[in-house]
């Protein structure tokens, strides 16, 4: 429609140059060339706010998608060293920031052992802030153990207390991050539930939840 616009005015600039040269040279009708003169200023005047707006859409549709590539391509993953190799529950947890930019980090655990809250180090409860500088990984890391001995338990009695009424109830994890660039542009991942399998010995992550669809 715009360029449709543009077109139109730029025909009409065009005849209203021929007839004022027209004029000029048959006429010589100052008044004509007055009007004529106002009537293409107004043109021109329309056509560039019209090329002024579609510029300023263009640059910001360019960087609307720019800031989502850079902020939405941060990741992490949480991964446990085989029991033969630590048997302390040792879990690797990664944050990673394929962009160009410098991306912050917070991360809350919310760990719980039988539904009470257990807390951790303050890299895990949202009282330090990971620093992910452009195209690297941050990686940091914590074990099962040391998070049952604060409520008294050790890794063997929870294995010997396992059924399977509780095995996805024992040692559960809220694990809610926020992202945060030098733009100061902000993401926070939605709260997802995991829980630990001390038989398979890995984290497990909750596929799906009961949740109102159009919140």
């Amino acid at each position: 429609m715009q360029r449709y616009i543009l077109r139109v005015i730029i025909i009409l600039m065009l005849l209203v140059s021929a007839y004022v040269s027209y004029c000029s040279a048959y006429v010589f009708d100052e008044s004509i060339l007055s009007i004529a003169t106002f009537v293409v200023l107004t043109l021109t005047l329309i056509a560039l706010m019209i090329y002024a707006y579609d510029t300023n859409l263009i640059v910001s549709m360019a960087r609307v998608r720019w800031e989502r590539e850079n902020i939405l391509e941060s990741y992490y993953s949480m991964t446990i060293i085989p029991k033969k190799e630590n048997d302390r529950g040792r879990t690797m947890f990664l944050i990673g920031n394929p962009s160009t930019l410098m991306l912050r980090a917070k991360v809350w655990c919310h760990l719980q052992l039988y539904g009470q809250p257990v807390e951790i180090g303050d890299d895990y409860n949202g009282q330090n802030t990971w620093y992910i500088f452009p195209q690297q990984i941050s990686q940091g890391w914590f074990e099962i153990a040391d998070i049952l001995v604060k409520k008294g338990k050790t890794i063997d009695e929870i294995i010997n207390e396992t059924t399977e009424a509780n095995y996805g109830n024992q040692l559960t994890m809220d694990l809610e991050i926020e992202f945060r660039n030098e733009l100061d542009i902000r993401r926070r991942l939605p709260m997802r539930r995991h829980y630990f399998d001390f038989k398979e010995w890995q984290w497990i992550p909750h596929l799906s939840k009961k949740d109102e669809w159009n919140v």
